[in-house]
Parts: C-alpha cells; structure tokens; sequence
C-alpha cells in the first residue's frame, strides 16, 4: 500500500512539475502580449464590378499598435498554385488603441492586389476580367507594438474571384414541346460562374435530366449567347433578345435545341433572389 502511495506521489509531482515548466514557457521572453486585431472575414471580387475593396481591421484596447503591416498571397486553385506572401501595405494606427478600441477602414483597388506576387513567376494580368473563377486572395496582418515587436494574428481575409452574375435566381417561363405542346417553368435555379462573363445554367425544366447551357454575357451591350449545351446543342430563338438587365438583375433568356419531332423551346425570365 505503502508502495503505491509513493508511485502516486512521484506520478504527481512529475505532472506538476511538467505543469510549472509549460507555463514559464508560455510567459517566456518569446511571447507576445497585445496587438491582436480582427479583420473581415471574406469579400467576393466581382471581376469588372469591384471598383474597390473595403476591409474593416478593428483593434481592442491594449497595447499600444504602432502599424499593422498588410501581406498578401494569391491562391491559383485553377492551376493547382499560390504565390509567395508579399508585404502590400502598411495601415498607421499611431497607437490610438492604448486609450479606446478602433476601428480602421482599409481600401484596396485591383492594382494593389496584383502587386509584386508572381504566380509560378508569372505576373497576374493587369486585365482582371482575365482571372480564372475560384482563385483567391487571402490577406495577413501582422501588428507593430510601441516596443517594436510584431504579432502575427490568427484573423486573416479571403478574397474570392467570382462574378457579377453568379448566385440563386427564381426562374419563370414555359418550355414547349413540338407534340405534348406547353408547360410551364417555375423554379428555383443557381448560375454557376465560369468566368468574367459566362455562367451555366439548368436548360428549362430539365436540369435534373442533366440538360444543361453556358450563357454568356456581352458586358458593352448586355446581350445574352449560348454555347456548350449538354447534352445537345443549344441556340439562340431569334424570335426574340436574349438580354441581361443591369437595371433590375434579371436574364431574360430565349433558346432551343432541336429533338425528334422538331424544336424544344425555351422562353425564361430569371429574377435574382436575396
């Protein structure tokens, strides 16, 4: 009994003292106290829609942060690459936070995004309607503090590569048979973006069939084509315009593929939801 009262007491000393020592090194002369900030969390650059990009950085009360430095990195999920982490700007704070929490706002055009990062040793294109959908940014932020060491933070920023006209829509028309005649279409449909000005669709009321249709957008005149239908061809009814409208956000797509028996005609309205 004895025995085992001492293997106890020795198990538990060497806990403690495991203890002791995990904690003098979390308050070890490499620590950093302070200087935590929070950033907005993601943002969607629209390709031709995003004149800039705002990020709010808020910095508690503490220790006073002198800057906080702004890197960068380009993730090419297209291509299976990323770039290195550049520094792309600095944000003075002037330690404002050692009296009362802050918020700063900071603003960044395309230009400062493609600064200095190489994809592979390749430049980004200073033409952003050229960026592949899915690729991304993330930025870091790394405080300054009075005494001049710098902290890493946890809260970074992720800006995503997408489209303006990506998202859910409420889809409304009718699609017609040449020998069963009309029915009607009115359902909820998602535009997959492909690029800058290209998404797929779910072609009439068929997407479950795997019907499907690439719409591209003309950005001078807001026209509407169609290419890469599946499994068939699809095209244009010239009967009447294929269009987007800026104004409002709504397709208004007219088109058909050709099966046994003649024509399948689609006529569809497309409202974007919230």
């Amino acid at each position: 009994m004895k025995s085992n009262i001492k293997v106890f007491l020795l198990i538990f000393s060497m806990l403690g003292l495991f203890a002791c020592n995990k904690s003098e090194d979390l308050v070890s002369d490499g620590a950093k106290e302070g200087g935590l900030v929070s950033a907005t969390g993601s943002v969607p650059y629209k390709l031709g829609a995003t004149p800039k990009v705002d990020i709010k950085l808020s910095i508690p009360l503490g220790p006073g942060v002198v800057s906080i430095k702004v890197y960068n990195k380009y993730f090419a999920e297209s291509i299976g690459k990323e770039s290195d982490k550049v520094l792309m700007t600095t944000v003075s704070i002037g330690s404002v936070n050692a009296s009362a929490a802050t918020d700063k706002m900071l603003s960044i055009v395309y230009t400062d995004l493609i600064k200095d990062i190489l994809v592979d040793g390749v430049a980004l294109p200073t033409d952003e309607t050229l960026l592949p959908i899915g690729d991304y940014w993330e930025l870091y932020y790394v405080s300054v503090l009075e005494d001049g060491r710098e902290v890493l933070n946890n809260s970074t920023t992720k800006i995503a590569v997408a489209n303006i006209y990506a998202g859910y829509y409420q889809c409304e028309g009718t699609f017609v048979h040449p020998t069963a005649g009309a029915r009607p279409i009115d359902e909820q449909k998602f535009l997959t973006p492909l690029s800058a000005y290209s998404c797929r669709v779910n072609a009439g009321d068929l997407g479950a069939f795997g019907y499907n249709v690439v719409i591209t957008v003309d950005p001078a005149t807001n026209l509407v084509s169609f290419s890469g239908g599946a499994p068939v061809d699809m095209f244009a009814n010239t009967d009447s315009v294929s269009r987007y409208d800026p104004a409002t956000g709504m397709f208004h797509l007219f088109y058909f593929y050709v099966g046994a028996g003649g024509n399948r005609v689609m006529d569809e309205h497309y409202t974007p939801l919230p």
